[in-house]
């Protein structure tokens, strides 16, 4: 077989639909390692690696003057200088590669003899090199240079943890003195004001010495002007010797793509000199250790941890959004993972074990074993219970969390959505929230012409009607409470009210959504349901007469008016906090809801329905709306930009006048005084004389308990803020008014 045949010449279709670039001059082995680590057919060929076979290239290439051949077929990685011209340097990869002669392990790559550390500059990176606007990654070896150019991060590659300086003079103990500097080819690079990103495998943890060139490295580039950051790569799982597998940049980026290593990059941390002295010799089941082994197996994400302590409960990221996890779930997880590991540290503590001894047994797992573990696993996860949904956790994201949108496929910033800007980011656990839709963000979704045909039909000569709803639904796509409004819809039975709440519910998602009832809001724990949810949809408003109204009204308004509710939770501490629930009210009848001030009314949306359905459902409509939730989703966003334009909610007209109704039947003093008073400041009134009035107007009404005049005073200040009292004398007596009102 000649040296061309072995070559590969594979034009088969590529990982991302193309054909691959012809490659006669790599091995099949050779090839397959590059793919191996994501690379590209095209990157490969523009990078220049190529097969040598023949010994004399082999022996030309790394400046040997003996060589017999030893080193198989080699990979040759050629360099270039920092303008893009070949610099004769190349390292190779054997395919039987020579052992050390001091620690006897491979040597995976060799150097050309007598030369100096070179720098890996990718194709695509060379350009970069001079703009110090362009962040630049910085990695240990050249196929994860090659990978993350390929990805989009212009990126050098070094020959080894130290190959960026400059070799040092060295002293009578054998160790390097003197100034640290850069090799002449990062010397070329524009540093000054630039962020550089330091990326070294997974196992730095464990190596001192890797952790002491970092720290070097970033001092040194720090010197020359760079703001320097350090990313830090997860672990991989345990290999079969029990310790995890080492990850590079490129492994890293085959397993989770450029999405999730640019998450990396936004939580980089700042260089810091690695610690000196005597570490912890924590035992095999010490809670701290048992609970990071946790975290480790089933807790961690390139974004970040996956799992939090918060306000005394487990939140658990799905990959959309978090969830809370019941306590005896999370404590059998931990059993599990702690039986698991204390049975390998049994398995070697048995080899190691003296033949003519009792194996050692494995320690037991324990209730109080599992208890500690889940507190040290608490401290490990701990936010801070002022922290508020939704948030960023540590550091800021790339939008303001309140503004975004929780998809499915991701977080949609709806500001810059609809000014045409970028808006999308991938999930991630960063983004602390138990909101997220159901379903993709679809930016082309059809119109939804079911759920537009159907509007029409509730409302077939009432736009403003249809707008308005619009413009709720869109409210409630994120957990903004500035326009502290109550959403009303009333109707007869069988009036489509309960089509809407099925399809904002499955809009919204049904995790989000909560459907308290009127009564339940004046009970001990009847706030409890409502944390952590976007709506709450209210499905009778119905009261009955043992219900405490003052108690449900104090409730509606201080939660719809953005105040801090302290919340009684069944088990668990209280918490006090400003619910994001929005009030969706379904009703065949206005709600009598006691407010004498008026101020409810003046909180509802109310959205009237005339036509009834009953006897003739089409049961099918719900599914054939919920099928366009994509393309409603469009429509609640236009609804949510019109409104964020204008700033506030407009009353339909249709609804005025059960608006009215709504607020007489919240404040009889209200609609006393709309009907039989004056108000201005020149006015007033004997008090006996208009509570008189009252009573007669209430028996004129109905109304069996007019109440006292005690009473009637409070709830008239109520009514009438600017209300007066003055005791002037009348035909040399003191008589006690009210000023401010009279009758008409």
């Amino acid at each position: 077989m000649t040296a061309a045949s072995s070559m590969s010449k594979s034009t088969a279709a590529g990982s991302n639909g193309k054909p691959e670039t012809a490659l006669p001059c790599l091995t099949p082995r050779h090839l397959a390692d590059l793919r191996q680590s994501g690379l590209t057919d095209q990157q490969i060929a523009r990078c220049g690696f190529h097969s040598l076979q023949a010994p004399a290239s082999v022996q030309a290439a790394l400046r040997w003057k003996r060589y017999n051949g030893e080193l198989g077929d080699c990979l040759c990685i050629p360099f270039v200088t920092a303008e893009g011209k070949p610099s004769g340097y190349g390292r190779l990869k054997p395919d039987r590669p020579r052992k050390g002669k001091e620690d006897g392990k491979p040597n995976k790559y060799e150097s050309p003899k007598g030369c100096s550390n070179r720098a890996y500059f990718p194709a695509g990176t060379l350009a970069a090199l001079n703009d110090p606007s362009a962040p630049l990654v910085i990695v240990e070896g050249e196929k994860k240079a090659c990978k993350a150019d390929q990805e989009g991060f212009p990126c050098i590659g070094l020959v080894g943890v130290y190959g960026w300086q400059r070799k040092r003079s060295k002293d009578k103990d054998g160790k390097g003195q003197g100034e640290r500097e850069l090799i002449d080819d990062l010397k070329a690079v524009a540093w000054k004001g630039r962020i550089v990103y330091v990326v070294f495998d997974s196992d730095l943890a464990a190596n001192s010495n890797v952790r002491q060139a970092e720290w070097r490295l970033a001092e040194t580039l720090q010197g020359h002007g760079a703001s320097v950051k350090i990313v830090r790569l997860p672990q991989g799982e345990n290999g079969p010797d029990g310790k995890p597998i080492k990850v590079g940049l490129d492994d890293y980026l085959v397993a989770n793509g450029p999405d999730a290593f640019r998450e990396l990059l936004t939580v980089a941390v700042e260089p810091a000199p690695p610690e000196k002295g005597l570490t912890p010799n924590e035992a095999p089941d010490d809670p701290h250790r048992l609970a990071r082994l946790f975290i480790g197996e089933s807790c961690h994400h390139a974004g970040g941890l996956t799992l939090h302590s918060w306000r005394e409960e487990w939140n658990r990221w799905n990959g959309s959004a978090y969830r809370i996890v019941p306590e005896k779930e999370l404590r059998a997880e931990l059993t599990a993972s702690a039986k698991a590991e204390l049975d390998r540290v049994n398995l070697i503590a048995q080899k190691l074990a003296e033949a003519d001894k009792p194996p050692p047994e494995v320690r037991k797992v324990t209730g109080r074993m599992i208890t500690d573990v889940a507190h040290a696993l608490a401290s490990l996860t701990m936010l801070p219970s002022r922290t508020e949904t939704p948030a960023w956790l540590d550091g800021d994201g790339p939008f303001p969390a309140p503004e975004c949108l929780a998809c499915r496929n991701g977080l949609i910033h709806l500001p810059s959505l609809v000014a045409g800007k970028n808006h999308f980011t991938a999930p991630t656990p960063r983004f602390f929230s138990p909101s997220c839709l159901d379903f993709d963000f679809n930016p082309a979704a059809p119109k939804p012409s079911a759920w537009l045909n159907f509007l029409a039909e509730l409302w077939p000569d009432d736009p403003t009607s249809i707008s308005a709803l619009q413009e709720w639904v869109g409210y409630l796509l994120t957990p903004d409470t500035s326009q502290q409004k109550i959403l009303i819809l009333v109707g007869p039975k069988r009036s489509g009210k309960g089509t809407i709440a099925r399809v904002i519910r499955g809009l919204i998602g049904d995790e989000n959504v909560t459907c308290p009832t009127l009564s339940g809001l004046a009970t001990n724990f009847g706030l409890q349901p409502l944390l952590g949810k976007t709506v709450a949809m209210i499905q009778d408003a119905r009261l009955s007469g043992r219900t405490d109204i003052a108690a449900v009204t104090e409730r509606l308004l201080s939660i719809s008016g953005e105040d801090a509710q302290t919340v009684d939770r069944k088990f668990l501490s209280s918490v006090t906090a400003k619910l994001s629930v929005r009030f969706t009210v379904l009703t065949n009848e206005l709600p009598r809801l006691s407010d004498s001030s008026g101020a409810l009314p003046g909180r509802m949306i109310l959205l009237r329905l005339t036509r009834s359905w009953y006897g003739k459902e089409d049961t099918s409509l719900t599914g054939r709306l919920l099928a366009e939730l994509p393309g409603v989703l469009l429509w609640a966003i236009a609804g949510w930009q019109r409104l964020r334009d204008r700033g506030y909610f407009l009353q339909p007209d249709s609804s005025r006048g059960m608006i009215d109704e709504l607020a007489d039947l919240a404040s009889p003093i209200g609609q006393f005084v709309n009907e039989r008073c004056r108000i201005g400041p020149s006015y007033q009134v004997e008090r006996t004389v208009l509570f008189d009035a009252w009573k007669g107007w209430c028996q004129e009404q109905g109304r069996e308990h007019p109440g006292a005049a005690a009473t009637f005073g409070r709830d008239l200040r109520a009514a009438v803020p600017a209300l007066g009292s003055a005791q002037p004398r009348a035909d040399g007596a003191r008589i006690r008014v009210y000023e401010g009102i009279d009758l008409k």
